[in-house]
């Protein structure tokens, strides 16, 4: 084997590290890269799911908020039919509990 031969195998020999040295740091790139990226996207995920979280929880607490208010009315409206009967019968009640006194009163 000549020397030039020799030569020629050592540099590729040399070369053939380089590469393999090279790839590697391409390779250290590319997966620290697809990690970063991979973070990013489990951190946008997060405050996406975060902000649809908050946003259904507005309106179900709306929809709360209008349910409570429709039943506010509901039992206003039906204390106030309860008082204006209570009220047409006053009249009436006194003249019972009136005649029931005299009645009362009489039999001492």
């Amino acid at each position: 084997m000549s020397i030039e031969n020799m030569k020629r195998i050592s540099e590729s020999e040399e070369e053939a590290v380089s590469i393999r040295k090279q790839a590697q740091a391409d390779s250290k790139k590319l997966l620290e890269q697809g990690r970063k990226q991979a973070a990013e996207m489990v951190e946008t995920a997060k405050k996406q799911a975060d902000e649809a979280y908050r946003e259904t929880l507005r309106q179900a607490e709306a929809e709360a908020e209008k349910a409570y208010q429709a039943r506010i009315a509901e039992v206003a409206a039906e204390c106030d039919a309860m008082k204006a009967q209570a009220e047409k019968r006053l009249a009436e009640a006194a003249q019972i509990i009136a005649g029931k006194v005299v009645k009362s009163s009489g039999n001492c």
